[in-house]
């Protein structure tokens, strides 16, 4: 069994939130959902090759998925002694009064993020904060509340069927920049360097993306197969730089975000 420090996946590519520069890319419109059968098959097969010492849900907007309580039971199963997080915007979490009961027996953490400072977002997230907080305390699961607010920032160039990668000429100090570089995730029933990486097929399919065009390079990666030895989990884990880390800046630039919702934006 081989140790790593953090491990995530994605249960559904959709969100309710689109927010501009999304690393998992959910402001590009994307769907698709991960089946909890075919969720627990990856579980069951990379639980036999490697330990995280944290595991996180996430999406997309992970409680958009029917079967998010099935998929914490699933990893909870796969790993017992892991850090188990759930990784939601909080919004939906009216809609699943029964979750507070799974992440309590499963001991997950539920961290939900916090996307902006304006009035009309605030109006609908502050009273789910609230209650969130309440419900936590009835049922002792521990809520983190993580600031996505400040120090956003866009890992391509454009927009849609016009992005482009940076396609930088030093990989070591887009490493060194990448906000996601420790975020090994599992896709596929695969493992994949990072998100931006991950769910970039998935992008390149709702654009038109060409492999011939800017993207090839990137779109060419291959991920970690199940079948891949001992020592070649070890060397992906240990790996930092690599070519791939070329289609992301060396320097992150911030702004003030833009989000839309299904009935409103902000």
């Amino acid at each position: 069994m081989i140790t790593i420090p953090k491990l995530e996946m994605h249960v559904i590519d959709a969100c309710n939130l689109r927010c501009t520069g999304c690393t998992h890319y959910a402001d590009h419109g994307l769907r698709g959902a991960l089946e909890l059968q075919t969720g627990r098959a990856w579980l069951a097969a990379w639980g036999r090759r490697i330990s995280p010492l944290r595991f996180s849900l996430l999406g997309g907007e992970p409680l958009l998925h029917p079967d998010i309580a099935g998929f914490l039971r699933a990893v909870r199963l796969t790993w017992p002694g892991t850090e188990l997080r759930l990784v939601s915007n909080g919004l939906l979490l009216p809609r699943h009064p029964e979750l507070w009961g799974v992440l309590a027996d499963t001991d997950a953490v539920l961290t939900i993020s916090r996307h902006s400072r304006a009035a009309r977002y605030l109006e609908q997230f502050e009273p789910v904060l609230r209650l969130a907080r309440e419900r936590a305390a009835d049922h002792g699961v521990r809520l983190e509340v993580r600031d996505c607010v400040d120090g956003w920032y866009k890992l391509y160039l454009g927009a849609g069927p016009a992005m482009l990668p940076y396609a930088t000429a030093d990989a070591r100090r887009s490493w060194k920049a990448c906000q996601t570089k420790h975020c090994l995730t599992l896709r596929e029933n695969a493992l994949w360097k990072c998100p931006p990486i991950a769910h970039l097929p998935s992008v390149a399919a709702r654009h038109g993306l060409a492999p011939d065009g800017p993207w090839g390079p990137f779109l060419a990666y291959q991920p970690l197969d199940i079948d891949a030895s001992d020592d070649a989990i070890r060397r992906f884990v240990g790996r930092q730089d690599e070519p791939i880390c070329q289609m992301c800046p060396t320097e992150l630039r911030t702004f003030e975000k833009s989000i839309t919702g299904a009935a409103a934006a902000w």
